[in-house]
């Protein structure tokens, strides 16, 4: 559940050392629903030291690293002041160590050479394998030391580390410190780390001790161990907590007292004589940031290298994953072979019981039966009582009979004006179908041409457009092409975010200066490969290998279909930024489908809907796209048409739309 957090300002004046704090906290709240995970904390880091929060799992260390992150103005900290380690892994299994560094460098905006010095520098100061290797192949302390080395990449002015040292030997941890110690010693970079091993905090030069949300202590730590009378850190921690169980009242989890306020946020300035980040500090002690329209638009649009960054990685993690590509490749290929086989076709193989009680070879009945087509009516004889005794049961569509006096009578129609009852009864063939399914049409239409009807005074002369032999199945094509792609595409971006989220890597990508919109586009690039492909293997299959018509232009084709293909991308980022588990995306995208596919035209036409449905049907994305295709195609009509411009109209409104949305979702939950 999405906690809510309140930043609010301190009544009491700032100390003067904190004039030079690197991050500064102020009655910092947090809570997840009725629990309260931060609990009215105050913190200082001060510029160019080490500050060590300390203190057990589970009491709040990361929640509060992450309001810091979460907080970072882009266009005042930007990406490459900052190194954030989280603590969960946040790599991709797909990447290699030199991919993984490769990506954050292009993100920090370091040249290729840059990022080939540092790389080689970090690789062998943490110890890792060879950088041609798989992160999925790594240890999980090795994977651990990758994050940290993705943190110190482009050697930033606030190290954001988050349990850096767990799954590390002792060795290698002591050489961390070492580094971490030197890196601090130039006054430029400051560095907030957390950890459960006490020891470690002895070497910090303040540390921070945490326990249930609370701040209990804070200073360097010989001075904490000075303070509270104890000969060691823990014995110092252990005696703060015991003072805390008595003075602090337990949180009981009920609401939060008050709306909490969202307005606050941690502000920063890149003044090195300033603080980098300030909490809620009362206004005329915060720094004053100003820049000129020039500078703000650089921060607001879209960065070409963070794009390219994004797109190259999504497009190396297909790579990675040869089998899942094809997959998604061969995929819609045989979705419209499926489509173009089993649907609208004739049917095959219909059991028809056949009760013919004449048995001279030259009757007329035996003629009749020699017309039915042999390969979609298997005719049975059997006897009347067999025959009604199988169809209940089941086992025959239809039964067809004839009298014994057929030939006779139905000569006696033929030659004779005014006949009885009886020669017209006897004279007619007798057919009882089971109406249960949809096979009785295409038997009706069979048998029912054998028997003698009247002639209507109406010709129907040759289609303005189509043919007299149009199926179904030509009907449900541009419209089952269109929903495929649409589909696919949705798929294929419904748990980008889900995963990435879960994983921590799109907290590590903000905290690097990417932005939601590039984020957005980057995804659009990389998918629009996939989608690229999927349409134009099956555009070979529909016009090619199954002989679809088309009469139109075969550029309008491909350009209607990939707006639709990007369409669901959008659709796709819209559910995958507001939805946090992959089960609920795959729900909300499979959940949409059905009902789209049912009234949108694409498999019956919109004018056999209801009206109240009817005007909902109007408003879904492939309803006028359908319509448009099929006139491209069956019609050869051009974008001068109305009911073709429309589909190219609506397509790219609900595309624009989808984006924006999910553009805004994701800056504000992020």
């Amino acid at each position: 559940m999405r906690g809510k957090v309140v930043m609010a300002d301190a009544e009491a004046p700032l100390h003067a050392g904190q004039e030079q704090a690197a991050i500064r906290c102020r009655e910092v709240c947090r809570s997840y629903g009725k629990f309260k995970v931060l609990n009215n904390l105050n913190l200082t880091v001060p510029q160019g030291q080490i500050y060590g929060l300390l203190g057990p799992s589970g009491c709040g260390k990361t929640t509060l690293l992450k309001c810091i992150v979460g907080t970072l103005k882009i266009s005042r900290v930007p990406g490459k002041m900052v190194g954030y380690m989280p603590q969960d892994l946040a790599l991709y299994s797909e990447f290699t160590i030199c991919d993984t560094l490769t990506f954050f460098g292009r993100l920090h905006g370091l040249t290729r050479k840059e990022t080939q010095a540092r790389m080689a520098f970090l690789i062998d100061f943490l110890d890792l394998p060879q950088k041609n290797s798989l992160v999925r192949n790594l240890s999980g302390g090795q994977k651990r030391r990758v994050s940290l080395g993705a943190a110190l990449l482009q050697n930033p002015e606030l190290l954001i580390l988050d349990e850096p040292t767990v799954g590390v030997d002792p060795v290698l941890r002591t050489k961390i410190w070492q580094h971490l110690v030197e890196i601090v010693k130039t006054g430029k970079v400051s560095v907030i780390i957390t950890t459960h091993y006490i020891e470690e905090a002895r070497q910090v030069n303040v540390v921070g001790l945490m326990r249930s949300g609370h701040l209990l202590a804070e200073g360097p730590p010989d001075q904490v161990i000075k303070v509270h009378g104890s000969a060691t850190l823990e014995s110092a921690f252990l005696k703060l907590c015991q003072s805390s169980d008595r003075t602090i009242p337990k949180e009981s989890p009920s609401p939060l007292d008050g709306e909490l306020e969202k307005s606050q946020s941690f502000e920063s300035n890149r003044d090195e004589n300033r603080p980098i980040l300030g909490v809620n500090v009362p206004p005329e002690d915060i720094p004053k940031f100003t820049a000129d329209w020039k500078v703000r638009a650089k921060h607001v649009l879209p960065k070409w290298r963070n794009i390219a960054a994004l797109t190259i990685k999504t497009l190396v993690r297909f790579k990675r994953t040869p089998g899942s590509l094809c997959f998604q490749f061969l995929l819609p290929v045989i979705q419209i072979s499926l489509i173009c086989l089993c649907i609208g076709g004739d049917p095959q193989g219909i059991q028809i019981a056949v009760v013919n009680n004449e048995t001279s070879p030259s009757a007329y009945s035996h003629s009749l039966l020699s017309f039915l087509d042999n390969s979609s009516v298997q005719q049975v004889k059997l006897s009347h009582a067999e025959a009604f005794e199988g169809i209940y049961n089941g086992e025959y569509w239809g039964v067809v009979a004839f009298s014994q006096n057929f030939t006779s009578y139905l000569t006696k129609r033929v030659l004779q004006r005014h006949v009885s009852r009886e020669v017209v009864d006897g004279g007619s063939m007798h057919i009882w179908l089971d109406y249960t399914s949809n096979s009785f049409a295409f038997t009706e239409s069979k048998l029912g041409s054998l028997s003698y009807q009247v002639a209507l005074p109406v010709y129907f002369e040759e289609p303005i457009y189509g043919s007299q032999n149009t199926d179904f199945t030509t009907f449900v094509t541009p419209g089952a092409v269109l929903s495929i792609t649409f589909y696919l595409a949705v798929g294929l971006t419904a748990l980008s975010f889900v995963l990435e989220r879960k994983e921590g890597l799109l907290d590590r990508c903000w905290v690097a200066g990417v932005s939601s919109l590039e984020t957005m586009l980057a995804h659009l690039f990389s998918q629009l490969f996939v989608i690229s492909i999927q349409i134009f293997l099956l555009l070979i299959f529909v016009l090619h290998v199954f002989k679809m018509p088309n009469e139109g232009s075969l550029a309008l084709i491909i350009i209607l279909i990939v707006l639709q293909g990007v369409t669901g991308i959008s659709f796709g980022l819209v559910i995958s930024s507001a939805i946090d588990d992959e089960q609920s995306a795959n729900q909300a995208a499979l959940g949409i489908f059905y009902p789209n596919l049912m009234i949108s035209g694409i498999i019956w036409p919109v004018e056999c809907i209801p009206y109240p449905l009817r005007y909902l049907s109007l408003a879904l994305p492939q309803t006028f796209a359908a319509e448009s295709l099929r006139c491209i195609m069956y019609r050869g009509w051009g974008l001068s048409r109305m009911l073709v411009w429309r589909g190219f109209a609506t397509t790219l409104g609900w595309n624009t739309f989808f984006l924006v949305m999910a553009t805004v979702i994701l800056k504000l939950r992020t």
